[in-house]
């Protein structure tokens, strides 16, 4: 254990000293760290999922700390208020603990960043379908039709797409709303065309919401209400969430128009002494555990891993570049950072 007590032992008086860390003592950090017994015991504890709690989706407006211009988020399906938050907790209680950490929110604002910087693709065609349905799960698309990227999951090469329809106008069966546009029962449908075996686009829950009906126009079908696409109703809407292999989506476009991507919540950075990194989902919990000269960090479903088995990850967020560091090693005798 002496090598975990002069690595806790360094990390405390640096702390006490209230200054930031220098790369290189992070670096020496990191030696030390490497050079402490293995831990194997995985432990599982009772906690509550630290994972950010799902909400009901919301629009989100950004107004950007640099250039003070405000982003609008109509379409806010990350819960984007809540993630941003969370996101400057972990920057602020990282910096607490001595680390030169920055949260680089310029992805959030268009003006700062466009989507095409940001590689997220706004509108796409759908040109092929899956060999086999179970590809996809139902694929209720046909080549050629034309489609809105709400959300990205993964990259644009491999990963998914959550489309909507091109466009703005849906229907309802007339006899579920009112000359108001307020739905008369709950659990209406709202659908793509004015067909009840047409794709259903999505669901209002509730009784009375208000939807926006649209003026007949010539051929419009009797029976049938047009309406403005409900992307939220007091959080009583439910919309269809369809997901494409992004393979299947081609024509790419990254024009946003009025509507901007809240995938963009993806792109936020950390600068760690002066370098960006993209963060994820446990970086800040192995950081804390790290920093603080604690043996284990806690995973959001409540088992414990040895700070060492995140060693990698660590010199990417410290060390970038470098899965280790290539010319240093540590001498427990001396307790001194010794060239090769």
């Amino acid at each position: 254990m002496r090598y975990l007590s002069l690595y806790v032992a360094a990390l405390s008086a640096l702390v006490a000293a209230g200054k930031d860390f220098s790369r290189e003592e992070l670096v020496s950090m990191l030696v030390r760290l490497e050079a402490s017994p293995e831990q194997y015991n995985s432990l599982p504890i009772s906690v509550i999922s630290s994972h950010l709690p799902v909400v009901r989706r919301e629009s989100f407006k950004y107004v950007c700390p640099k250039c003070g211009m405000q982003t609008s988020y109509r379409d806010n399906v990350r819960q984007m208020a809540k993630v941003l938050s969370h996101r400057r907790e972990e920057a602020a209680s990282l910096r607490a603990l001595g680390l030169d950490i920055t949260l680089d929110e310029s992805p959030l604002c268009r003006k700062c960043k466009s989507a095409k910087e940001l590689g997220l693709p706004t509108f796409g065609t759908i040109i092929k379908r899956p060999e086999k349905e179970s590809d996809t799960g139902k694929f209720s698309w046909n080549v050629g039709d034309k489609v809105r990227i709400v959300d990205v999951y993964g990259s644009v090469d491999c990963g998914v797409y959550v489309v909507w329809p091109v466009s703005s106008d849906a229907w309802v069966d007339a006899k579920h709303i009112d000359e108001s546009g307020g739905t008369i029962e709950d659990f209406v449908r709202v659908h793509l065309s004015p067909s009840p075996d047409s794709k259903v686009v999505g669901m209002v829950d509730k009784k009375s919401s208000q939807l926006k009906r649209l003026p007949v126009r010539p051929g419009d079908p009797a029976g049938w209400v047009r309406v403005e696409w409900p992307y939220e109703i007091d959080g009583a809407v439910r919309i269809s969430d369809y997901r494409v292999q992004s393979r299947f989506v081609g024509d790419l476009s990254y024009d946003e128009g009025d509507v901007v991507a809240p995938c963009r919540i993806n792109k936020l950075s950390w600068v760690i002494n002066g370098t960006r990194t993209e963060t994820g989902d446990d970086d800040a919990r192995i950081l804390r555990a790290f920093l603080s000269g604690k043996e284990f960090w806690t995973e959001g479903a409540g088992v414990m891993v040895p700070v060492k088995h995140s060693i990698e990850r660590l010199y990417e967020l410290l060390y970038p570049g470098y899965a280790k560091p290539p010319t240093t090693q540590f001498d427990p005798s001396s307790d001194v950072q010794v060239d090769i």
